[in-house]
């Protein structure tokens, strides 16, 4: 019976020494993520290519996007970015094929919640120290089937572009606007 009462004391004291580390995509109040990107952009992702491993299961996902218009800093097109916590690659056990898994959601701040061949995205992005341009889900990431959508209005604001158009009222479909990013 002491073994069975200490064995329910311990168990708690160890999973609350023991803490997994958080994987946790979140920042204080006072972030503005102009303060870390020198890109907006709005554009169509062309391919997706798969890098090395990054943290936890995920590898480097490098998106080559075509450039339909630039909000903030100037960049060529194609464009290529990369997000490292978005796509883990994993081997299937029934077939023994790899298995791409996209999970940007998943805390630890990628971009990609699909793939985002052919889709259109909104994203601000920082240079990185190696030169290449980075994503995070916390600079920002809008991925459409349209080039033109209203729900752009929240990222475009987010980071100090004058929005072209006004909306009020309650939106029930951001894609029946028409052209809401028009110069």
């Amino acid at each position: 019976m002491l073994r069975i009462a200490l064995a329910l004391c311990l168990v708690p004291v160890l999973l609350v020494a023991h803490a997994l580390p958080a994987a946790a995509c979140s920042v204080g109040p006072d972030f503005d993520p102009r303060d870390y990107t020198q890109l907006l952009v709005l554009g169509r992702a062309r391919s997706i290519e798969l890098g090395a491993r990054t943290i936890g299961d995920f590898v480097e996902a490098t998106v080559t996007l075509e450039i339909v218009r630039t909000f903030r800093g100037t960049a060529s097109s194609p464009l290529r970015f990369v997000d490292s916590g978005s796509v883990s690659l994993y081997r299937d056990p029934y077939t023994g094929t790899d298995k791409i898994e996209f999970a940007g959601g998943s805390g630890a701040c990628g971009t990609i919640d699909d793939d985002p061949v052919g889709r259109y995205v909104l994203i601000a992005l920082s240079k990185g120290g190696d030169s290449r341009w980075y994503a995070n889900r916390l600079y920002g990431a809008i991925y459409t089937d349209q080039p033109e959508y209203a729900i752009y209005r929240w990222l475009l604001e987010r980071h100090g572009v004058p929005v072209p158009f006004l909306i009020t009222g309650l939106l029930i479909d951001a894609g029946v606007f028409g052209i809401a990013l028009a110069p």
